[in-house]
C-alpha cells in the first residue's frame, strides 16, 4: 500500500509538471510567433491552476509522509501485538484449566443418578463424601482413579465399580475439578 501511494504521488507530480509546461503554438509560415487566442484567454487562469495543482501535490506528499510515519510506527505496534499474541496461548491454557468445570463433569457423566447433594440414594450424598475426604483431595482423586478403597460406604463400592471405569478415563485436570466440586459440599 505504501508503494502504491508513493507511485500515485510521483504520477501526480509528473502531471503537474506536464500541465504547467504547455507548448506554445508555432506561428504560421510567416515566421512570426503569435499566441493563439485560446492561450491568451488561458494565461490569466494558468497561475490559479498551477497553484491548485501545487496544493494538491503538497497534500498528496503530506499524505505519503503520514503513511510512511504510520508504517514506521506499525512495526513497533506489531511487536507489541506479537508479544500479546504469544501471551494469549498461555492465558488460554490457564483458562482451559480453569474452565474444567467439576459440576459439569459430575452431571455429564451421570453421577447425579446415584449421588445427591444432601441425601443418600443409590450412593452416598455429596455432603457425606465431602466430610469423609475433607482435606484429602488426593485421596478422592485416587478413588476416582480406581486406586483407593471406598471410605464413605464400603458396602456400596461394588455399585460404584462400573462407574470408576468412566472416571478413570478422565484427564488429571478433570478428575481434580470433579474432586473439588464434590469437596465443596
Amino acid at each position: 500500500m505504501k508503494k502504491s501511494k508513493l507511485l500515485m504521488a510521483a504520477l501526480l507530480s509528473s502531471a503537474i509538471v506536464l500541465t504547467s509546461c504547455q507548448k506554445k503554438e508555432e506561428a504560421p509560415a510567416t515566421g512570426e510567433a503569435q499566441p493563439a487566442p485560446q492561450q491568451q484567454a488561458q494565461q490569466p487562469q494558468q497561475p490559479a491552476q498551477q497553484e491548485q495543482q501545487s496544493q494538491q501535490a503538497t497534500e498528496t506528499k503530506q499524505e505519503v509522509k503520514e503513511e510512511a510515519k504510520s508504517q514506521e510506527q506499525k512495526p513497533e505496534e506489531k511487536k507489541v501485538e506479537k508479544k500479546q499474541e504469544s501471551a494469549k496461548p498461555k492465558e488460554e491454557a490457564k483458562q482451559q484449566t480453569a474452565k474444567v468445570d467439576g459440576e459439569a463433569i459430575f452431571k455429564s457423566k451421570g453421577c447425579t443418578a446415584c449421588h445427591q447433594p444432601n441425601a443418600d440414594t443409590v450412593g452416598p450424598g455429596l455432603n457425606k463424601i465431602a466430610s469423609a475426604y475433607k482435606g484429602n483431595k488426593d485421596g478422592l482423586v485416587k478413588f476416582l482413579n480406581g486406586e483407593g478403597k471406598a471410605i464413605v460406604d464400603p458396602a456400596k463400592e461394588a455399585v460404584m465399580k462400573p462407574n470408576l471405569e468412566i472416571t478413570k478415563k478422565l484427564s488429571k485436570e478433570e478428575k481434580g475439578a470433579l474432586a473439588e466440586f464434590i469437596l465443596k459440599h
